[in-house]
């Protein structure tokens, strides 16, 4: 039975991650877990100091109370955890064979506290297993298009896999971004899009493309292609923004092994500025 990790704080958005998370596999058990912050005595997180124990008692209590708002709560597992935020939710999935974590895109303050801030940064670096930021409510069940930003790397591969096994009915978007080498580039902003740099963009993107549609073929599905030429992570938000998509899935990293896709600028633009749920596939 698949196991998926829901860090939960009581905020709007981690609600929506459960909802989210209850319609990935209706057959997955769901850990819904909180996290009691280790706190100094002038209040700082950072401190060496556990909070209260009531403050866990309730945290259980609350967890009990979202566990029975659900037609199966037999399905939902509740965990309260003493630590920091990142080791806790991390030392989880080790702990108690995850397969996937579904955050909310910010925690209860607002202020990006369990994501999209150090935290969410953090654990979707440093998860062996897909993580998925949730932005907005959204059923998993009712997902019809799916974004795959491809460049033909072994990540962007299983990307796509990803998105076959996960949603099988869907809509699958494979879309490459071409991004002018530097010699290309003549002002910041602006490229010099010459003959021969548009023909070896054609030809390539048309072989990157192939692969994604021949992995396709290989898991008995169709998909549609598409292609940009600009900034990956400008192109992979306009395209999600024009387009009528629902989910994004990207590969932890590119062509280049040190995550020219993803995790680095590309792929933290994109989840913080993406309109629709990102999922993070190693």
């Amino acid at each position: 039975m698949r196991r998926i990790l829901v860090p939960y704080d009581q905020s709007e958005q981690s609600d929506y991650a459960l909802e989210h998370a209850m319609g990935l596999d209706e057959s997955a058990k769901v850990v819904l877990l909180h996290v009691v912050e280790l706190r100094g005595s002038d209040g700082d997180p950072t401190g060496d100091e556990l909070s209260s124990p009531e403050g866990a008692d309730t945290a259980a209590d609350h967890l009990e109370a979202v566990r029975d708002r659900f037609d199966d709560p037999d399905r939902i597992e509740t965990a309260v955890e003493y630590g920091r935020p990142v080791h806790a939710i991390l030392n989880a999935v080790d702990d108690r064979g995850i397969d996937h974590v579904v955050l909310g895109s910010h925690g209860r303050d607002g202020a990006a506290r369990l994501l999209l801030g150090s935290v969410a940064e953090t654990v979707a670096r440093r998860s062996p297993v897909p993580v998925t930021v949730v932005r907005a409510p959204s059923d998993a069940r009712q997902t019809e298009t799916v974004l795959v930003p491809f460049d033909g790397s072994t990540h962007a591969r299983n990307a796509l896999r990803h998105v076959f096994e996960q949603f099988p009915d869907a809509t699958v978007v494979a879309l490459f971004v071409a991004h002018p080498p530097t010699e290309h580039v003549r002002d910041a902003g602006r490229f010099d899009l010459s003959e021969d740099w548009a023909d070896e963009r054609q030809d390539h993107t048309e072989s990157v493309l192939g692969v994604a549609s021949s992995v396709a073929e290989t898991h008995d599905r169709s998909i549609e292609t598409e292609s940009a030429v600009g900034d990956p992570s400008d192109s992979i938000v306009a395209y999600a923004e024009s387009e009528p998509v629902d989910h994004i899935v990207i590969g932890s990293s590119g062509r280049d092994g040190i995550a020219r896709l993803l995790l680095g600028s590309v792929a933290e633009t994109v989840v913080r500025r993406a309109p629709v749920s990102v999922t993070i596939v190693k």
